[in-house]
């Protein structure tokens, strides 16, 4: 009898000497500090629970990971050192009110936001 095995997916971020990378089932895009242009955070809600995501852009690319993947919060911890405007409480945001899909921009290197 053959059993449908299903591979588990990757979601990874890592990070890299002068930026990060983002490895979604295996599509790796490549990301350095200097060139974010915008983070908007969001919940994607599940049945049960929340799950906090981060959409990164950049001039020619963009890339969404989640609190669910390998590395987040080295990730977050480095994000935080690198542009410190960068309100360190938009997770906590993110959960009010729960299960609540609202994208809020959070930096925009092109405008003041607050």
């Amino acid at each position: 009898m053959f059993w449908n095995k299903k591979k588990k997916r990757i979601e990874k971020v890592e990070l890299t000497k002068n930026g990060f990378q983002v490895n979604f089932d295996e599509e790796i895009t490549q990301f350095k500090w200097s060139e974010i242009e915008k983070l908007t955070g969001f919940l994607f809600g599940q049945i049960t629970y929340d799950d906090v995501c981060l959409r990164i852009e950049s001039e020619n690319k963009t890339s969404i990971i989640s609190e669910e993947f390998q590395g987040w919060r080295n990730f977050m911890n480095e994000l935080y050192k690198q542009i410190p405007e960068l309100n360190e409480e938009w997770e906590r945001i993110m959960y009010n009110p729960p299960f609540e899909r609202k994208e809020t921009e959070f930096y925009n290197r092109n405008k003041n936001v607050g």
